[in-house]
């Protein structure tokens, strides 16, 4: 099997948006630094509705993906949402076509 890839939406409550961005720092710093089957690997704000984020997530392959899902940064991380995030949805992808990357 080839690259997978996830993209993931977070509604965050209204008081808590303009912070979520920096709780990210820890994770991502891990994720650049220890994941290097982690390809791509994006927290984005939507322009339209500021309490609404993605995660865009490109992986080599589906063990890193598990290496990511497993890692215990991560688990500490996602337990950390518990209080900010009102919902979400998370899809598991296969990358078919790219410009780059």
């Amino acid at each position: 099997m080839g690259k997978v890839s996830v993209v993931a939406k977070l509604t965050v409550k209204a008081d808590k948006a303009d912070d979520f961005p920096a709780a990210w720092e820890d994770l991502l710093a891990h994720v650049k630094a220890n994941e290097p089957g982690t390809e791509h690997y994006v927290l984005h704000r939507s322009s339209t509705e500021p309490n609404v984020f993605f995660v865009t997530e490109v992986y080599e392959n589906q063990a890193a993906l598990d290496a990511h899902l497993g890692s215990d940064v991560f688990a500490k991380f996602g337990a950390s949402l518990a209080d900010v995030v009102e919902g979400g949805d998370m899809f598991f992808l296969e990358p078919v076509r790219s410009a780059k990357g």
